[in-house]
């Protein structure tokens, strides 16, 4: 009996799919509990996608190492733009292009994996109470880990091309971060628009290749005409571009200016997606 009047005692709390927001307490800490949950989540996907093997992670530093190949004949070879090809300057053309190709792929790839998280995951968001915010984390760290081998790589390259090496390196760290946390709130943007514009995901591609020109990544930041300066500021990627270029290629500490217009895109665009993913993933399971 007196258990039955502690049950009817018990609030019942109704929420809202529109308009109800979670206690920001209580969702972030379940989150940051189910961190390793989205770290193994990760891992499954790369040997899923054949990423864990090795055959399978040569092709995935081969695949923007041959893209890059294709940029840099077109630009050195056909184009006359970078220098011989058979001259230091030539290989530093090359070493650009794939240091900034390698750092996009964990952009483009987090955003397109992140973009289709919540769809593919259709049974956990079913079938488990956890806070479906780890599903498109675990894209991210997915992307990141990914990204890691390519890394190495590039190291090889970045001594070859002479390009310098110095303290100031270690930056790099930092504008890593930065970029992982844009890319973290574009993955959250697009799996909310996606489960509502399923075409949103098939756009995409499209997408991240536009992205990729108005980006300075194929060209160096000083090679822009003055009059467009302006697209790396409007461009939540130029900045933070820039100062992986000032760090990469030139052993600088990168620009406070752009450094802290990269921080501000990030910042703003996470949490733009946080509390979008928020506000609908309540409504997730009966649009599925």
């Amino acid at each position: 009996m007196e258990n039955t009047k502690v049950e009817m005692d018990k609030k019942v709390r109704v929420y809202d799919a529109e308009f109800s927001l979670p206690d920001m307490k209580i969702y972030v800490s379940e989150t940051k509990t189910h961190l390793r949950f989205a770290l193994e989540k990760a891992k499954l996907d790369l040997k899923a996608a054949n990423k864990n093997t090795w055959l399978g992670q040569l092709w995935n530093v081969m695949n923007p190492l041959l893209l890059s190949l294709v940029y840099w004949l077109l630009l050195v070879v056909i184009v006359g733009n970078g220098g011989s090809i058979f001259a230091l300057d030539g290989v530093q053309r090359l070493t650009q292009i794939v240091g900034g190709l390698f750092l996009y792929r964990l952009v483009s790839t987090g955003l397109m994996s992140g973009a289709k998280s919540i769809i593919s995951g259709g049974a956990f968001v079913l079938n488990t109470r956890l806070p479906r915010l780890i599903l498109p984390l675990a894209a991210v760290i997915s992307s990141f880990l990914s990204f890691l081998p390519s890394m190495l790589l590039y190291v090889l390259f970045h001594i070859v091309s002479r390009n310098p090496i110095v303290p100031e390196l270690l930056w790099t760290i930092p504008v890593t971060a930065i970029l992982l946390l844009l890319t973290t709130g574009l993955a959250m943007l697009t799996a909310t628009g996606n489960v509502y514009f399923r075409d949103i995901a098939s756009f995409l591609p499209y997408v991240t290749r536009i992205w990729l020109y108005l980006t300075p990544i194929l060209y160096l930041y000083s090679e822009m005409p003055s009059s467009v300066n302006w697209m790396i500021y409007a461009n939540p990627l130029g900045a933070i571009f820039v100062t992986w270029q000032q760090v990469i290629f030139e052993g600088i500490t990168p620009g406070i200016t752009y450094l802290l217009t990269g921080l501000a895109w990030s910042v703003g665009l996470f949490l733009i997606g946080f509390f979008m993913f928020l506000r609908k993933e309540r409504d997730f399971a009966i649009r599925i």
